[in-house]
């Protein structure tokens, strides 16, 4: 009994860390900067040494994003060297404060260039960023350079040697970890199910904690997509874990959605409730071991082998390069303005700590587009470092006698900022906040005075980068989301393409393919909208219609992950293959008028309707039933067309209402302007007085 017990919690604790990656970040830090402390203690190195191994050793689990254990090893390969001659530059330009800032400047530019090259690319700036802090941290002399070189070193090679020598990371235990992590979820999503059928009704609570495992088995499935994207070129294995992942979420996303409609509609639930038997099968079928099958005569229930389609790209901005660059560009640009800013204000407020002002303006701008993501990025990183201030105040001063204490509640915040997830920024920063101050108390400089400087120095930093986000470059969050609906948009055209092609030119892995770059797109439009999306916007209005357009966004996506699944496993039949192409092609031509609309939708728009926030299970079980009885696989692929097209019709009513009627009290007015038309006034008659 104990066992199993322990063995359900551990399955808990690894359902809310998909893969243990965030644990395994968490771990590399803490085992790789103890390891580090402990040989550079072994070898009588002095306190700066220890300083840069411990430091070196922790920024490579904040560098890393890489999935995959190969592609991490790669990443640190690279991040060495960097890391290095950052160091270096630092230490050595150190006396000469002008030109250590313009170098500083300038690597801060090429640093946020590197991100267009992707989560390897932004990790290496990262390592040379930190680089060239530590030298300003540490007060890094040149005759100090060879010691901290070798404790740069030492750090790299005793995290390869203390976490991957372990065999922890290697990508078959990965794969497992993430696929036992969607096997935990959707017994979640099948629980409540359950529940949600015994009582015969929808009590709402139970609708609410559906959409919440939905969400979560969701993002387990993407990021077993991701990892599986990172991967070698052409390992058939890879296709059919995919086909099988992302079949099974679709029949339980089925099954949820039937579920919700059986209980809210009592009358209909005795005919809805062979559909949920028949979806149940169909789960059942899904989560078999995946493998070459056999194909049955309707062509559901069977997954023929295939050949591992060449890959799409694994993340959504990595199909449009010229926008990346663009971005990037503009990214780097406001990072340098900011920087510069915080350079100089660093100085007037302490010329000896103003290089937190400049960590704080780079990290706001870490994975942020917008003008409204930056400032929400900049509220959590204000909060935690005010209460992450007061925590470490209090740590220290009770644990400030006791080195060893010190020394382990350091270890325990840097576990604490690497296992956090990284939604809840603002506990990031507090660990972080906290750490730094059992640094300073190890070091012997641990004051109020100064942690009130950390205070001051991230509150001007966050302001420059504000600043910055404005003046330079600006991107409202309507423009970024309107970028990312765009791309949605572009990756929906894809999948529908992709849907109307021959079985000789593709293949069901590449119509799942597609349908995650379409998830990828709605994520990334997801992100670019939380800041209206967010329960603290006090403009209600903008945040019901953000929150309004989501909701169809993500039944669109419902009805595209269905469709991938269902086309990629139906027999040729030439009747219904004229009538799937005929309906893709209606649903094509919806795809580019919202495109057109989405580029040049007009600032403002009436609603003089309060919108009604349902949330996307809502919607989606509130679809009207087509007819009674099972529906063919072909009548299923139309049924999901037809769907998408109806969404799409209705956010082109919206994007592009109707005008309103002219006003007819006092002197006659000229129709409103809309979408660059032009409309003439009537011709006055003639007055006989």
């Amino acid at each position: 009994m104990r066992a199993r017990k322990t063995a359900l919690l551990w399955e808990r604790f690894a359902a809310a860390d998909p893969g243990l990656m965030r644990l395994a970040s968490a771990m590399r830090a803490v085992l790789g900067a103890a390891a580090s402390l402990t040989v550079l203690a072994a070898l009588g190195q002095s306190g700066t040494a220890l300083l840069a191994g411990g430091f070196t050793a922790m920024v490579t689990s904040l560098a890393i994003s890489d999935l995959h254990s190969r592609n991490q090893l790669i990443t640190l390969g690279i991040g060495a060297p960097v890391s290095l001659a950052a160091l270096a530059a630092g230490a050595v330009l150190r006396p000469y404060p002008v030109t250590a800032a313009i170098v500083f400047l300038l690597l801060i530019y090429l640093a946020v260039r590197a991100r267009q090259y992707g989560a390897r690319g932004q990790g290496v700036g990262v390592f040379g960023f930190m680089g060239f802090f530590l030298a300003q941290f540490a007060g890094a002399r040149a005759s100090e350079l060879p010691a901290m070189g070798g404790a740069v070193v030492v750090a790299f090679c005793a995290v390869v040697a203390v976490f991957y020598g372990t065999g922890f990371m290697t990508s078959s235990r990965v794969l497992a970890r993430l696929r036992r992590t969607f096997n935990a979820r959707l017994r979640d999503v099948l629980r409540d199910t359950a529940v949600l059928l015994s009582t015969a009704q929808d009590t709402g609570t139970l609708s609410l904690s559906l959409e919440r495992r939905l969400d979560r088995l969701h993002a387990a499935a993407l990021l077993i997509g991701d990892f599986l994207g990172e991967r070698a070129v052409g390992e058939a294995t890879d296709g059919r874990i995919l086909r099988h992942v992302t079949r099974a979420e679709v029949a339980a996303q089925r099954l949820v959605v039937l579920a919700v409609r059986a209980a809210r509609t009592p009358r209909d639930a005795p005919a809805l409730l062979p559909d949920c038997l028949r979806e149940i099968d169909e789960l059942a079928a899904a989560m078999r071991l995946p493998g070459p099958r056999v194909v049955s005569p309707t062509g559901i229930g069977a997954t023929p082998y295939e050949p591992a389609a060449p890959r799409t790209a694994g993340r959504c901005r990595e199909a449009d390069p010229e926008g990346r660059r663009r971005g990037t560009t503009r990214q780097a640009l406001r990072v340098t303005a900011a920087s510069t800013l915080s350079i100089l204000g660093g100085h007037l407020l302490s010329p000896d700590h103003w290089y937190w002002a400049v960590m704080a303006t780079w990290v706001v701008f870490i994975n942020t587009e917008s003008t409204g993501e930056v400032l929400l990025q900049s509220a959590r990183r204000v909060a935690g470092t005010v209460l992450g201030a007061v925590f470490g105040y209090g740590l220290a001063t009770l644990a400030g006698p006791y080195g060893p204490l010190l020394l382990v509640l350091l270890l325990a915040c840097m576990f604490g900022t690497f296992y956090t997830p990284a939604d809840a920024y603002w506990a990031v920063t507090f660990f972080i906040t906290g750490m730094l101050s059992m640094l300073l108390a190890l070091l012997d400089t641990f004051s109020t005075t100064v942690l009130v400087l950390r205070v001051q120095e991230t509150a001007l930093g966050v302001a420059c980068g504000v600043l910055a986000t404005v003046v330079v470059a600006p991107l409202t969050v309507r423009r970024a989301g309107d970028e990312e609906l765009v791309r949605f948009l572009l990756a929906l055209s894809r999948l529908l393409d992709a849907t109307t092609r021959s079985p000789s030119t593709g293949t069901t892995t590449s119509l799942i393919r597609a349908s995650r770059d379409l998830d990828r797109a709605l994520e990334s439009f997801r992100k670019a909208c939380l800041p209206l999306t967010h329960p603290f916007n006090p403009q209600r209005g903008r945040r019901d219609r953000a929150r309004h357009l989501l909701e169809r966004l993500e039944a669109c996506a419902y009805h595209a992950r269905n469709l991938a699944v269902v086309a990629g496993r139906l027999p040729q039949d030439d009747e219904y293959a004229t009538r799937v192409t005929a309906a893709a092609d209606r649903t094509q031509g919806r795809v580019t008028r919202l495109i057109r609309l989405a580029r040049r939708r007009r600032r403002t728009a009436s609603h003089p309707e309060r919108l009604k926030i349902a949330g996307a299970l809502s919607l989606l079980s509130g679809e009207r039933r087509t007819r009674r009885g099972p529906l063919s696989p072909q009548e299923r692929l139309l049924l999901h067309l037809n769907r998408i097209d109806l969404i799409l019709t209705a956010l082109a009513r919206a994007f592009d209402p109707p005008a309103p009627p002219a006003e007819r009290v006092g002197t006659p007015r000229c129709a409103q302007m809309q979408s660059g038309d032009s409309y003439r006034c009537p011709p006055r008659p003639a007055h006989h007085g």
